[in-house]
Formats: C-alpha cells, sequence, structure tokens
C-alpha cells in the first residue's frame, strides 16, 4: 500500500504515527509528494488518477479540500489525499524543513495519509 501511494511522485517528506481505537492499533503515515502538478488541486487530481489506474477508488469525495480511496486489495485500509497545508505538518518539523530545502513549491504538493488498520495490515 505505502509503495502505490509513494510512487505517485516526488516524496518530499514522510512521517509516521500510531494510535488505538477499539482493541486495534492503527497505523497513519503522512507523505509530502511532489507529483508536478501547478498546483494543490492539480496534484490531487494528477495523484488521484494515478491510484485509480492502481485499482483505487474514491470512497468519499470532498474536493477539493480532500478525497478517500480505498482499494480491494488493501481491506480496512485507506489513503486520504489533500492538497498541502504547512498547518497539517505543525508537529513535524522535519517535514516542513526538507519542504524548504528542496525545490518544492508548497502550494503544488499534496499530503498523502495512508491509514492502516494494524490489527489487518
Amino acid at each position: 500500500m505505502l509503495d502505490e501511494a509513494r510512487s505517485i511522485g516526488r516524496i518530499v517528506g514522510e512521517s509516521i504515527s500510531e494510535g488505538s481505537y477499539k482493541n486495534t492499533t492503527d497505523v497513519i503515515n503522512a507523505l509530502v509528494i511532489d507529483t508536478g502538478g501547478k498546483s494543490g488541486p492539480e496534484s490531487v487530481n494528477k495523484a488521484m488518477d494515478i491510484l485509480g489506474k492502481r485499482g483505487w477508488k474514491t470512497s468519499f469525495n470532498n474536493l477539493p479540500i480532500s478525497a478517500t480511496l480505498e482499494s480491494p486489495k488493501w481491506e480496512a485500509n485507506e489513503l486520504i489525499v489533500r492538497p498541502f497545508s504547512a498547518m497539517y505538518m505543525e508537529n513535524e518539523p522535519e517535514i516542513l524543513e526538507a519542504i524548504n530545502r528542496t525545490a518544492a513549491k508548497p502550494d503544488a504538493l499534496v499530503i498523502v495519509w495512508a491509514w492502516m488498520d494494524g490489527s489487518r495490515a
């Protein structure tokens, strides 16, 4: 699942966190990706197109804010794709520093949250 998410563009930064819910552990990978789009919405559309060709289907569309995708290949797991905003990474200073170090245009990046149910992943 992560390889599919990572393959939509150049990884600018990545973090991982865990949380528990109803006796399961969820693992959330946050990926900041440069898809080569000129804007956040264009980059989200590119990401969704690439993932769609790999079998991911939109299960919740709240664009231009975000979209949630699921794949029958990865039951109980989902990807949430949204345009980049620094506020979503305020607890990830290393990612914000990586964006500043690269030639990445923050307005054109996407965040992909790979949400994995640890009990079934």
